[in-house]
């Protein structure tokens, strides 16, 4: 779906007097409050990416692969999610935990929160301040918020270290929001969304309001599980958009969305692990049924051209804030043993660390009081240490097997995360065959977490980027692109990146791409600042051995000091073919070494982070969007991925096969059938294989129109999940396969 037409150059200038010019002509031309679907052709109209280097860029000189999805092609195939629209890309991998949490990758590198992918609104980052990871199904945006999602696959340097692996860019043109346009949608599942959105001009100032309410029951139930399978989610949001041209060469554009969601999270019973010590504490914690989240983001930006002499520079500078908010306590069981500050003392020695194939010994020690641990220590005890282990054995014996009495209570896990970000982005052109973008950002993060953090953290980061676009003559386009980070809670190297990008045009239509990148990510404020500490107040006013009716787990999860950045090491080569309405192809070759990889088996209370985690992959990936003259639109995407790891659980959060195949056929003027299918390769246990169906029509109206759809979709069995629950094997979600049914309805009026 990338509509791409081949330029020598592209110049962010251009693409700006070209959208002024559009403004301008709102007062006269109605323009359709719908995703963009370009009629007009021209050179000046052709659409570029913007995302690749920060500087308009077409398939020519753009030096990573990059893949557009308009907005309008996605709601033909019946595509309401972003994260379906996600699977139509080449490497993109989804993978769904229940039916209100998803995971979002580029070649499979998901753990529980992807965090080496950046997401971008507007090319504003729309990641958790504090973990760098995207709540998709909870974000303040919708699909129909917007013209077109961008997706560079390959590091990112000029968007910071969260871009290591790939960046999402979901793009919304504010000039477009004139008129009112509501949907609507029901089906199965309890899906309930709405969907409504009014633009306007007064004077040289555009501007748009939209709320939406999104709701569904998630999945039915999990395969063997026993008991409720709560995973609904219901979403309510509103966004305010406006545009002012101030003048001249200059624009001001304006974005804030908030949203408030509540969501149930199923439990962990239906994980699978070959841990013992994770599948007793999986079995052990009960997640609350209900939690409330908001998110919101303001994205304000101006843009304007100052020439210095003969230099045109573009220029942007940036103010962004974002909040994130969690309300939500879980219910967790365990022993009086597991509560008890005399054993928590002793599992906090560095010689200790309590392993389940020492209860034997631990039972014992209740009964005779002499304690003898054969697994439980990692390294040889010092005197001290093993006299305090020493008299451990005495303690138990004293309690009795009164420790092994269950305590079940509610802990709580709320989280406010506040990011407040400006920069400035400078694309100079210095000649005709020469051009040049800088970039500064200067980030503060504000995270409070009782649970995870111990309190309050604050995090100032720096960001600088530039990049050096030369194109000697026709054929040939070189970028190079250098990149730093630092942070102020990451106390050793800071991260350094940059990029190397050669393209040739081997005829018209036609490009070759070679590629090298070395990409860091700064570990993030929850690998660095974790003090996970589960505070329990024991249910109905219970008290544990110790007369307490509150007491903490024994197992404090802190951060290592000195975790060093992530460093991925990408090189690629491509082709790119592309006319634009026709055809559009892509191949790419890749070889990628992770080094440095912040790796731990999570199991929700033991979290040893370390840099330890290495990983390589190697494969070939593949996407396609083809037009026929009679209207018949058909595309596919594919990735074969091949890995090699001495980390265990690395290897296991990635398919080798993904892919996807999706057609629109015309059934008259007004009227389509579509269909399209996702598929990724066994993991462990399931393989994911869904298919939808898509039925559109078209009222035609004096000032609007009327469309119509209905789309069944077949959801399997088997969910993957590539996440880190378990060293070995990756956890699968085995969800009762479902069909089906949606209505929908949207009303356009201009």
């Amino acid at each position: 779906m990338t509509f791409i037409e081949p330029r020598r150059t592209a110049a962010l200038a251009a693409a700006l007097i070209v959208a002024m010019s559009r403004a301008a002509a709102a007062e006269t031309e109605p323009l359709v409050p719908e995703p963009y679907a370009a009629t007009d052709v021209s050179a000046e109209n052709r659409p570029t990416f913007i995302t690749p280097a920060r500087m308009a860029s077409s398939f020519i000189d753009s030096p990573n692969a990059v893949t557009s999805l308009e907005v309008s092609t996605l709601r033909k195939l019946g595509i309401t999610d972003m994260v379906d629209a996600l699977r139509l890309v080449p490497g993109v991998m989804v993978s769904e935990t229940h039916g209100s949490d998803v995971s979002v990758g580029y070649h499979g590198a998901n753990v529980n929160v992807p965090r080496r992918s950046e997401v971008l609104y507007n090319s504003n980052r729309l990641q958790r301040p504090g973990y760098a990871g995207a709540h998709w199904y909870r974000l303040p945006l919708d699909l129909q918020d917007l013209n077109y999602i961008e997706v560079v696959r390959g590091p990112s340097p000029e968007y910071g270290t969260n871009a290591m692996t790939s960046t999402v860019n979901l793009i919304q043109d504010t000039i477009a929001t004139r008129g009112l346009y509501g949907s609507t949608r029901l089906g199965e599942g309890q899906t309930r969304d709405l969907f409504l959105n009014g633009g306007w001009q007064i004077g040289d100032t555009q501007w748009g309001l939209r709320y939406f309410h999104r709701e569904n029951d998630g999945f039915d139930g999990a395969v063997d599980f026993v008991g409720d399978y709560d995973n609904e989610v219901a979403t309510d949001s509103v966004m305010l958009n406006l545009e002012h041209r101030l003048g001249g060469h200059w624009l001001l554009d304006i974005a804030a969305a908030y949203a408030d969601s509540s969501y149930q999270v199923p439990g962990f019973d239906h994980l699978t692990s070959d841990d013992p010590f994770v599948a007793v504490a999986l079995s052990h914690f009960r997640v609350a049924p209900q939690a409330d989240e908001t998110s919101g983001f303001l994205s304000s930006e101006l843009h304007g051209v100052i020439d210095t002499g003969e230099i045109a520079h573009d220029v942007v500078f940036g103010l962004n804030a974002s909040t994130y908010t969690r309300d939500q306590v879980i219910s967790l069981c365990g022993n009086n043993f597991a509560f008890d500050p005399r054993v928590a003392e002793v599992d906090a020695l560095p010689s200790v660390h309590f392993d389940l194939r020492d209860q034997l010994a631990v039972v014992g020690a209740m009964l005779t009081g002499n304690l003898t641990l054969n697994h439980s220590l990692v390294q040889t005890p010092t005197p001290e240490e093993q006299a305090t282990i020493d008299a451990l054995g005495p303690y138990l014996q004293a309690q009795g097997l009164q420790l092994l009495d269950e305590r079940c209570g509610i802990t709580d896990q709320d989280l406010d995360e506040d990011r407040f970000e400006l920069n400035a982005h400078v694309v100079s052109h210095l000649t005709g065959t020469l051009q040049n973008a800088f970039g500064v950002a200067y980030t503060r993060n504000d995270v409070t977490a009782q649970t995870y953090l111990g309190g309050s953290v604050d995090q100032d980061t720096v960001h600088l980027y530039n990049t050096l676009r030369y194109a000697p003559n026709a054929r040939w386009v070189l970028n190079g692109t250098l990149s730093w980070e630092t942070t102020s809670t990451v106390e050793s190297d800071d991260a350094f990146s940059y990029r190397l990008a050669a393209n040739y045009l081997l005829r018209e239509h036609l490009v070759l791409r070679a590629m090298h990148a070395r990409s860091a990510r700064l570990p993030d404020v929850y690998e660095t600042e974790r003090n996970w500490t589960y505070t329990v107040d024991f249910d109905g006013g219970e008290v544990d051995h110790l007369g307490r009716s509150q007491g903490n787990l024994i197992r404090t999860a802190l951060s290592p000091e000195g975790l060093e950045p992530e460093v991925l090491e990408h090189s690629e080569i491509g082709l790119s073919y592309s006319r634009f309405h026709s055809l559009q192809a892509d191949v790419t070759l890749f070889y990628e070494d992770y080094r440095n990889l912040i790796s731990e088996p999570f199991n929700y209370v033991d979290f040893r982070l370390t840099n330890d985690g290495e990983l390589r992959t190697q494969g070939v990936e593949f996407g396609l969007h083809h037009t026929l003259a009679n209207g018949f639109e058909w595309g596919a995407s594919y990735v074969y991925l091949d890995t090699d790891t001495e980390t265990p659980f690395e290897a296991t959060l990635r398919p080798q096969q993904a892919g996807s195949l999706w057609g629109i056929v015309p059934l008259g003027a007004h009227s389509a059938l579509s269909g399209v299918y996702y598929g990724a390769d066994q993991v462990a246990d399931a393989s994911y294989d869904r298919l939808d169906l898509t039925l559109s029509h078209r009222i035609p109206l004096p000032k609007g129109h009327i469309d119509l759809q209905l789309n069944y979709r077949h959801y399997p069995d088997g969910i993957n999940a590539y996440t880190e629950i378990s060293s070995l094997t990756p956890n699968v979600a085995l969800i009762d396969g479902q069909d089906r049914v949606f209505i929908s309805a949207a009303f356009t009026f201009f």
